[in-house]
């Protein structure tokens, strides 16, 4: 996830990040409840619990809720992440965690120490539960292996209790008559749904205040069905689209998401059936389709901002890490119309729907889908907010010449560059749109200069001399980054084109076009 607009839009953390922290567990869309029926059930109940959810939907996160929720019980975890074992490797991973030096020999040997240690743990009024995720992927074998395990009993009770975490293929692999014993002692089956249109909502307003949000309504009403649309209530799908939208909103300098920058996110992220079915063609005209509407040319949302800098500590850092994680994209980008003045940093976004309260409570203000307004088409998944047509190719014009700046820049030096770049942005006159190459930790002064001269080389030889290439200081929590632009345009259909007849040393940066008024509203040393 990108940390380049937490400044921007006044955040003190990721809030969409997809890597598990249980300080963002989401209560809403019955997660919360099935959590608490898990807890009752690892300390209480018998037999084997199985939490069933499609890729995307929280299990890892439910998971270690659970462990978490666990560990000031009078209970023993074991957590099984990656459970390829066969029956023995199985039994040695459950035992290393609950022996420090677990028995070496047979199977048998290992089983009768792992009972020995069950009992102790009873004895003193310890549950010992054992949390597997990612059951789906376990061979039948060892499926059967951890029936008999939890045959493992006193008298009176199970010594030990087995959660497992899988998607719908578990179900799958528990119907197989081999494994119908495995199946009859599944005592509690938990299924996690996908999330509504209003938990959606609640979900990305719980996630936005977690992390510093003091704002009203980020995602506007159209951009919200989008997303609840094209994620399909999935929680990591959300994730990634809502990070991806604020980072084009961020890029154009806009205070607001709007459904244009949803539909950068998801023609970035989504397969084209699936961005097929979100923006369906128009039936009397093939080439009116919304993709090919707003696809004027290639450019990713998760860009060569410095991703892979921005996430590290900045040291130690290949060329690899200097350029974009993801491979160039064609995705839809809004046109400026004709008449749009060079100067304003965006395309104008859709007036926000009112939205509507929630009755229900949940986590955090919850900002809800609003209803079709009275006499308006009804709101679903193929009705596309109308699209401005894209400019001809004759209004397309090139970058704007700046032989006096690329003289300038001519000087060998960065401090030189970065003076005559200060200059030139800070310029009353300077409108319009540049293309940011990327954004790395600073001080890294020699590569700079390297890449700089590298790009400028690449334009020179592209028969583009006169486009100058720029090196910024700019800040972003706190911290100096240097950023390194290329060219400046007049508007952002220009910057776009340019982009797409690039040289590859610049394309595989995979740039991102950048509203100069936008830049110039950043903080600086």
């Amino acid at each position: 996830m990108s940390v380049l607009y937490l400044d921007h839009f006044g955040l003190s953390t990721d809030p969409f990040r997809i890597t598990p922290d249980t300080g963002l567990f989401f209560t809403g869309g019955q997660r919360g409840d099935i959590l608490e029926g898990l807890i009752v059930a690892s300390m209480h109940d018998e037999g084997i619990v199985s939490v069933v959810g499609e890729i995307g939907m929280g299990k890892t996160m439910l998971s270690r809720m659970l462990l978490e929720r666990l560990r000031p019980l009078p209970s023993d975890t074991v957590y099984l992440a990656n459970p390829v074992f066969d029956r023995d490797e199985i039994l040695g991973a459950i035992a290393r965690d609950l022996m420090p030096e677990p028995p070496q020999g047979n199977r048998s040997h290992m089983l009768a120490a792992l009972e020995s240690v069950l009992i102790e743990r009873y004895s003193q009024g310890r549950r010992v539960v054992v949390v597997i995720d990612e059951a789906h992927s376990m061979p039948a074998t060892t499926l059967e292996e951890i029936r008999l395990l939890s045959n493992l009993e006193t008298t009176q009770n199970k010594l030990l209790k087995i959660v497992l975490f899988g998607q719908p293929e578990l179900d799958e692999l528990l119907a197989a008559p081999q494994l119908r014993q495995v199946k009859d002692r599944i005592s509690h089956r938990f299924e996690l749904q996908p999330l509504n249109a209003q938990e959606a909502s609640a979900y990305l307003m719980f996630r936005l205040h977690k992390a510093g949000w003091k704002g009203g309504e980020l995602f506007d009403a159209a951009a919200l069905r989008l997303l609840v649309q094209a994620s399909e209530g999935r929680t990591r799908k959300l994730n990634m689209l809502a990070d991806k939208s604020m980072l084009a909103a961020y890029a154009e300098g806009v205070p607001q998401v709007g459904i244009d920058q949803v539909r950068r996110a998801v023609g970035d992220s989504l397969p084209t059936s699936r961005r097929a079915a979100l923006f369906p063609a128009n039936a009397g005209d093939p080439s009116a389709s919304l993709w090919r509407r707003f696809a004027p040319a290639g450019l990713g949302v998760l860009v060569a901002l410095g991703a892979g800098y921005l996430l590290g500590s900045g040291g130690g850092m290949d060329r690899r890490e200097r350029v974009a994680v993801t491979q160039p994209v064609t995705l839809p980008v809004v046109p400026e119309p004709a008449s749009m003045p060079a100067a304003n940093p965006s395309p104008s976004s859709p007036s926000p729907l009112p939205l509507a309260p929630v009755a229900q409570a949940a986590p955090g203000p919850v900002l809800a889908v609003a209803p079709t307004p009275p006499g308006a088409p009804a709101a679903g998944p193929a009705s596309p907010v109308p699209a401005p047509v894209p400019p001809s190719p004759a209004a397309t014009r090139a970058p704007i010449a700046e032989p006096a700046l690329v003289a300038k820049l001519k000087d060998n030096a960065l401090a030189v560059r970065m003076q005559v770049t200060d200059e030139f942005i800070a310029r009353p006159s300077t409108r319009g749109f540049t293309v940011q190459l990327l954004s790395q930790r600073a001080p890294r002064d020699a590569e700079v200069l390297a890449m700089a001269n590298e790009v400028q080389a690449a334009l020179n030889g592209a028969a583009q001399p006169a486009v100058p290439v720029l090196v910024h200081n700019r800040l972003y929590q706190r911290q100096l980054f240097h950023a390194l632009y290329a060219g400046h345009f007049e508007t952002r259909a220009d910057a776009l084109e340019f982009i797409q007849s690039a040289p590859g040393a610049i394309r595989r940066y995979n740039p991102v076009v950048r509203s100069l008024d936008a830049i110039r509203k950043e903080p600086v040393p």
